[in-house]
C-alpha cells in the first residue's frame, strides 16, 4: 500500500487546515508521528477570502504530492468536516459560513480543474472527491489524549486540532477499508 496524501479542513469563521503524507501500512500512531510534508494553519476572513486561501493551500499540497513526491492523484485526499443541520442550528452568519465554505471550495476546485483541462486539450482530469466527516465522529476517534500522543496537539489552535482529528479519522477508515479489500481478494 503506497503512501497517501491527506488534506483536512475544519471550515468555519476560523478554518483549521492540516495536511501530510502518510504511510498507511504503519500502526496509526506511528503513521501520524512519521508523517512528512505536513503542516497546519488557521485561515480567517470573509467567505470569499477563505475559499481562495484554502483552495490555494489545497492546490499547493496536491501539486507537492503528485509532482514532487510522485503520489498517484488517486492517493491524494481532500477531507472536510461536514456541517449537519438540525432543528435550530442554522442561525446567523456563523452557521452559514461552514456550508458556504464546503461547497465554495469544492466548486473552486472543480472549476480550476475544468479550466486546466480545457487549456491542455483534455476532457477531464482527476479531482479527488471531497470526503465529508462529522465532527462527532472525528472527536470520538481522536480525543485530546490521542492528539498529544500522536504529536498533533497544537496549543491554542483549536481549529487546527479539529482538522488533525479529521485527518486521523480518515486515515483509520482508509486503513480499515484497504484491509477489507485485500482480504476479499485473497479468498
Amino acid at each position: 500500500m503506497p503512501h497517501v496524501g491527506v488534506f483536512a479542513c475544519d471550515p468555519g469563521g476560523s478554518t483549521g487546515l492540516a495536511w501530510g503524507i502518510l504511510d498507511p501500512t504503519a500502526e496509526i500512531g506511528a503513521c501520524l508521528r512519521g508523517r512528512t510534508n505536513s503542516d497546519s494553519r488557521t485561515i480567517t476572513g470573509d467567505i470569499r477570502h477563505q475559499i481562495r486561501s484554502i483552495s490555494m493551500e489545497w492546490r499547493r499540497f496536491y501539486n507537492e504530492c503528485v509532482t514532487h513526491e510522485g503520489l498517484s492523484p488517486e492517493k491524494v485526499w481532500y477531507v472536510c468536516e461536514d456541517f449537519i443541520y438540525t432543528g435550530g442550528n442554522y442561525q446567523g452568519d456563523s452557521a452559514k459560513i461552514s456550508t458556504a465554505l464546503i461547497w465554495g471550495i469544492e466548486g473552486y476546485r472543480m472549476g480550476r480543474a475544468d479550466q486546466w483541462a480545457a487549456g491542455h486539450g483534455r476532457r477531464q482530469i482527476i479531482v479527488p472527491q471531497v470526503v465529508l466527516q462529522t465532527a462527532g465522529d472525528a472527536n470520538a476517534f481522536a480525543k485530546d489524549a490521542r492528539l498529544r500522543e500522536w504529536g498533533l496537539w497544537i496549543r491554542g489552535k483549536e481549529h487546527e486540532r479539529s482538522a488533525w482529528r479529521h485527518l486521523a479519522l480518515f486515515l483509520a477508515k482508509y486503513k480499515q477499508q484497504h484491509r477489507t479489500r485485500t482480504r476479499a481478494r485473497t479468498r
